[in-house]
């Protein structure tokens, strides 16, 4: 309506001007002509036109995760080339050869290099024991003691640092490297000689918080009576044995059924399942799979001890080896003084040496871990001084090649097993 109202004013305005001017003719007016220049000037009139800016949509930065560069890949270059085992001077020339027994060498070496494991050197002196005898008497066996020197053996061993450990932790130090005392020793007394425990270790076991391993043959000990040392009253020696197991001080192991037959090449498997499994079987529910307090059987009992078996008369074979494993047994003791045991490391023999016929070679029998050797007291306190030397050289031995191990850990086996772990705070 604005629009048409100016467009009426204007032809009035002109037209008013026409008839009060005297001018000289006009050209004929186009009246469409006229009509459109009064539209246009009266749009303009009401919508000016300023010079528009142009609408410009403002630029939005789209949000980004930042990718890291690609890093560049290691280059770590040819594994290097691994030391030979370490083997030391100080060994007995009957010590045979220090053998492994971890094929892997990339799970060894992790389990090696963990520092939460056993640092490298540590080492284990297992010494066996049988008679404990009166200093008045004399020594009935190479492997009996006399008890003065027994008190000397362990006071010894105690003032130089050793600390007993119990069957269950030498199989995860020497399976697993887990953590032991750097100077660890296994005790261990073979046949049934209650009295021995109780009176001749007894004191030192409570004193030290020490524990001792008795290598135990089955065979009569259902008919056989307790000793009833000190004024006890045991029934049976059965009652006595698993009285003693429940203080915590003793550790049970086999020492085979009957025991008193060796096994060797010629021996049946009827024989070697019968010393073997069945005195396992025993041992187990005796010992593992009974409630000391109630004496009732454990129900749904999941031990798998006895670990250990300590060979009877130091025989052994290759089937015995095979029949052992099966049956649960994880480590054998044979009575070959050879020298300590450290984590994949074990002195063992391949051949007979005629120099030393009582010593019956490992080798053949195809498993270290069932064919550990065992120190004799009488030998046992020099020794342990010695094996703190052998202790301190493979220590070094492990800390000199220590960075060539890593870079073949890094290169070989991290991709696989991933890194060294890092030492965990306790």
């Amino acid at each position: 309506m604005k629009i048409i109202h100016l467009i009426l004013i204007l032809l009035v305005l002109i037209l008013a001007g026409c008839a009060g001017q005297a001018s000289p003719p006009s050209p004929t007016l186009n009246a469409t002509q006229f009509f459109q220049n009064a539209l246009l000037t009266a749009t303009y009139a009401v919508h000016p036109q300023a010079t528009a800016t142009p609408s410009i949509t403002p630029s939005v930065t789209p949000s980004v995760t930042p990718v890291p560069p690609t890093p560049t890949p290691k280059k770590l270059g040819p594994a290097p080339t691994l030391p030979v085992a370490f083997t030391s001077a100080l060994l007995d020339p009957w010590a045979g050869t220090p053998h492994t027994y971890i094929e892997d060498t990339c799970q060894y070496l992790k389990m090696k290099w963990d520092p939460n494991n056993s640092v490298p050197g540590t080492l284990v002196m297992p010494i066996m024991f049988h008679s404990i005898t009166d200093d008045s008497l004399p020594l009935a066996e190479d492997t009996d003691i006399h008890h003065s020197d027994l008190m000397i053996l362990l006071k010894h061993a105690n003032d130089i640092g050793y600390k007993t450990i119990t069957t269950q932790q030498l199989v995860d130090f020497l399976y697993h490297n887990a953590k032991i005392p750097m100077k660890s020793m296994i005790l261990i007394v073979d046949d049934r000689r209650p009295g021995v425990f109780r009176l001749a270790f007894g004191p030192f076991l409570e004193k030290y918080h020490w524990t001792l391993t008795l290598a135990w043959p089955v065979a009569d000990t259902d008919s056989k009576p307790a000793s009833n040392v000190l004024g006890e009253t045991f029934t049976s020696l059965w009652q006595q044995m698993e009285a003693y197991a429940a203080t915590g001080y003793i550790d049970m192991q086999s020492h085979g059924y009957i025991h008193n037959i060796v096994i060797d090449n010629y021996s049946t498997d009827a024989f070697i399942n019968h010393e073997m499994v069945d005195s396992h079987t025993v041992l187990q529910q005796h010992f593992y799979c009974k409630d000391f307090k109630t004496g009732q059987a454990i129900p749904d009992c999941q031990s798998t001890q006895p670990l250990a078996y300590i060979w009877p008369g130091g025989g052994f074979s290759k089937r015995g080896v095979e029949i052992g494993l099966t049956a649960g047994y994880q480590i054998g003791f044979t009575i070959n003084p050879r020298g300590p045991v450290m984590f994949n490391w074990i002195p063992q023999s391949d051949a007979k040496d005629p120099r030393y016929p009582a010593f019956i070679p490992e080798g053949p029998a195809g498993d270290p871990l069932m064919t550990l050797p065992r120190y004799w007291p009488q030998n046992a306190a020099q020794k342990m001084d010695e094996l703190l030397d052998i202790s301190r050289q493979a220590a070094a031995y492990a800390a000199q090649n220590k960075d060539t191990e890593l870079t073949y850990y890094d290169i070989k086996c991290a991709d696989m097993l991933g890194p060294i772990p890092t030492l965990i705070p306790k």
